[in-house]
């Protein structure tokens, strides 16, 4: 598949949020970063809302729910405030039925690939899902469609140069999971290995 034809999915197969009348559950986890909504429609997880960052290293990882999830929600929750506790956590929560086109959700699986504390180029990622490195312009805009983060880990997805680039909750909140990762960030970028 051709940048351009991944430049055109990416633009034109959005995934869309869950209306809040629809949504049957919320919990709010409250991080030293900031705060992350996690929505469920059902059994189904919605996508995740980031709040602004907002950096506190004295403000404790806690959660407040809005409305009790269920019991797969509840395990989310718990993996939740683990990872930001500093525990290596693999999340094992399903990208929900319907949302995405299929070569979006193969480039959101290969984002789970990538480990804990490691860090991936886009151009790297591409070749792995057996793409030209030139796709990686498309792939980036798919990445930046993710409607799990930090579940399908796009923050470990850096530029070519290592540079932290292209994250939708921002570069800090970007920078303070990889930092979380224990991942090293000077100026803005991470030390990339092939």
């Amino acid at each position: 598949m051709d940048e351009k034809r991944l430049s055109k999915i990416a633009t034109n197969q959005k995934w869309t949020a869950v209306p809040d009348s629809e949504i049957t559950a919320t919990t709010d986890v409250i991080t030293t970063y900031g705060t992350i909504r996690l929505c469920w429609k059902g059994i189904d997880m919605g996508p995740c809302a980031h709040r602004r960052y907002d950096y506190a290293p004295n403000r404790r990882t806690t959660v407040r729910r809005y409305m009790p999830p269920h019991p797969e929600g509840q395990h989310l929750n718990s993996q939740m405030l683990n990872y930001f506790k500093g525990q290596e956590i693999e999340f094992d929560s399903p990208l929900p039925e319907g949302i995405g086109t299929e070569v979006q959700r193969k480039v959101w699986q290969a984002i789970r690939d990538i480990g804990y504390g490691q860090a991936e180029t886009v151009g790297d990622l591409a070749l792995r899902l057996g793409l030209p490195v030139s796709s990686a312009r498309g792939i980036g805009q798919i990445i930046g469609q993710n409607p799990l983060p930090i579940i399908f880990p796009d923050h470990r997805v850096v530029a070519s140069t290592g540079e932290l680039t292209g994250f939708a909750a921002g570069i800090g909140w970007k920078q303070g999971l990889l930092e979380l990762e224990g991942v090293e960030v000077k100026h803005g970028k991470v030390r990339v290995f092939k």
